[in-house]
């Protein structure tokens, strides 16, 4: 698919509210934790569609093929071969994304940033102004036909930082000043983990979720 616009901002393509973005990824190298029941076609209850590969499967498909990569994409591989590639699909509008799962203890999560997304309301312009920030949900597998993402909610997160609960590095952006966090992986690691164990009413907000079910192709 070629590229016709590029956005920042997930929630524009997936929620109304918002949630979370980042500078640097929630997870680091160790935590990384592959689970290979999230590959497959699912729909969600939000009528979205999703596409999970994964992309050393993609990868040792495309060798075998004998698909020569350059040395950039070589190093993307070795960087992302753990993770996957999703893509999703709404209202005839088709975004992409590189999905890095990883385990905090029991608890499994997903580091999110696009790839492409397919627009042509984006103004050329303004698509220069644009960048490709992290998100995080938080992955509860209910079965292997059944899963649900939770994204971090911008409106908890806030919260707790104004009330002084959390300390994290951040910057309020923009003429609405949103929230884009500017701390390091292992700062952002080391948060979520301290908010797993938060006794905070709605901490995985409802509206922030979305249940997808395993389709066949």
């Amino acid at each position: 698919m070629k590229t016709k616009g590029t956005l920042i901002i997930l929630s524009l393509v997936l929620f109304s509210s918002c949630i979370v973005k980042s500078l640097q990824p929630f997870y680091t190298k160790d935590s990384l934790s592959f689970n290979k029941n999230l590959v497959g076609n699912w729909v969600d209850n939000k009528n979205g569609k999703w596409t999970v590969a994964s992309i050393k499967t993609k990868f040792e498909e495309d060798t075998k093929e004998g698909v020569t990569m350059s040395k950039e994409e070589l190093e993307l591989y070795e960087t992302y071969k753990k993770g996957y590639y999703i893509t999703y699909l709404k209202n005839e509008k088709e975004a992409s994304f590189i999905a890095m799962p990883f385990k905090i203890n029991d608890h499994f999560f997903i580091d999110f940033i696009p790839t492409e997304i397919d627009d042509n309301n984006i103004n050329s312009l303004a698509a220069k102004h644009l960048i490709k920030t992290h998100s995080v949900a938080k992955i509860d597998i209910n079965s292997s036909s059944n899963i649900s993402f939770s994204w971090l909610s911008e409106e908890r997160l806030t919260d707790l930082i104004d009330t002084n609960k959390i300390r994290l590095e951040h910057e309020k952006i923009g003429f609405e000043a949103d929230l884009l966090l500017t701390a390091t992986s292992k700062e952002l690691y080391a948060f979520l983990k301290k908010y797993i164990k938060l006794e905070i009413e709605d901490k995985w907000k409802k509206a922030d979720m979305l249940t997808l079910t395993k389709t066949k192709l």
